[in-house]
């Protein structure tokens, strides 16, 4: 590496650890769990301990992984799935640019055995945890550079792919626990609430997976004797397999692999509801109450979502669309700027009853905390509190 402007910005990383550490906020990746514990760890390659720990040389290089599909034609026909690694060396705001990315390669049409894309990513980032000779530049001397991968990210069936999970169409749909999806009565859907007949579901305590027992269920679909006793085994679990990467020692099997905001929330979450206002939901469990907007106040909403583009500055990002009537063009940056800085006004006394715009409100106000560029590790209790009361407030 003879850069030595981008051999700066590489000494991100190591910076960051040294002198923001102990503050008591988060910011950055290097805040997280499953880095802090990397840091005591001996390095393993193939069931070898190395002589060195993880992240011990200030020049070693921590990377995420990115997943997802998307289309490349405007008929939506066909689609590939992009790799993409992001080195966490560099500092936030350069990160993501497009001369910073590591594209690993690009998977066509549809994947059913992503791992065996991911050999060669698997072989070279074991190779790199041993360490590779590299020039220092600064220090004009060779040293061993080590590669280490501690994040997964994507949409919910990118993930799946990568950890070997059934994922959302799955009896246990969750990565991080093992809560029991339930069929839709009459439907071939399921769906994950609280309330049930049975008995309820506290979202404080819920079944939690461990990274021990990730790799033991899928260990055991794997040893199976028959095909239909792995495909039992799966279905029990929602794990298909032992996934690829889990040969990494860096990566915790849930905890490194968490959700993806944008795909959670701004694609998800805030688009269902508004089809629960405007009685578009799936025809699923829609309740009884009178939270729906009539299609003339909807129509009023949409149309001054979209005029505000006349006066918001363009550095709040692009046009809003009319939602109503080009909701294709909803991008996640759109659905996000509506709901955290349109919809609070422009719903407001909208509803026949005041509670079903606080409840809104209170989302919106975790929201604005979440993708806040840094948090007290106290306001991430607050931040699990909120979401889990204002869950229970929807399923009333």
């Amino acid at each position: 590496m003879k850069d030595k402007a981008l051999t700066k910005q590489l000494n991100y990383r190591h910076t960051y650890s040294t002198t923001s550490g102990n503050d008591n906020v988060i910011r950055d990746v290097f805040d997280c769990s499953v880095y802090q514990e990397l840091l005591e760890k001996q390095v393993v390659v193939d069931g070898q301990t190395q002589d060195h720990t993880y992240f011990s040389d200030p020049r070693d290089i921590a990377l995420g992984i990115s997943l997802d599909g998307v289309t490349y034609f405007s008929r939506r026909r066909h689609s590939v799935w992009p790799v993409i690694l992001v080195n966490y060396n560099l500092p936030p705001r350069v990160r993501t640019r497009r001369n910073h990315i590591l594209c690993y390669g690009v998977i066509p049409g549809t994947v059913k055995n992503l791992d065996s894309y991911l050999v060669p990513l698997q072989d070279e980032l074991g190779e790199l945890a041993k360490g590779a000779l590299t020039l220092d530049p600064w220090a004009e001397e060779l040293f061993w550079l080590h590669v280490y991968l501690i994040l997964g990210f994507g949409d919910y069936p990118g993930i799946s792919k990568l950890t070997r999970m059934k994922g959302h169409n799955g009896l246990h749909p969750c990565r991080f626990c093992e809560i029991l999806a339930i069929r839709a009565e009459g439907r071939g859907v399921y769906y994950v609430p609280l309330y049930r007949p049975e008995g309820s579901i506290n979202p404080a305590n819920l079944p939690m997976r461990s990274h021990d027992r990730f790799i033991q269920q899928g260990t055991e679909v794997l040893e199976a004797s028959t095909n239909a006793a792995a495909e039992r085994l799966a279905k029990d679990s929602g794990i298909k397999g032992v996934p690829l990467l889990s040969s990494l020692n860096t990566l915790n099997f849930p905890l490194s692999f968490p959700f993806d905001f944008m795909h959670l929330i701004f694609e998800n979450t805030i688009p269902n509801l508004v089809k629960h206002y405007t009685g578009t939901f799936k025809e699923l469990d829609s309740g009884v109450e009178d939270y729906e907007l009539s299609k003339e106040v909807w129509s009023e909403i949409c149309e001054a979502g979209s005029a505000s583009g006349d006066t918001v500055p363009s550095s709040f990002g692009s046009r809003m669309p009319n939602i109503e009537t080009e909701r294709a063009s909803m991008t996640a940056e759109a659905w996000g700027f509506w709901c955290m800085y349109l919809a609070p006004i422009l719903l407001r006394n909208r509803f026949s009853n005041r509670r079903y715009y606080d409840h809104f409100l209170k989302l919106i106000q975790l929201i604005h905390k979440c993708v806040s560029f840094e948090l007290k590790r106290s306001d991430v209790n607050e931040i699990r509190q909120g979401f889990q009361d204002w869950v229970l407030e929807y399923e009333e």
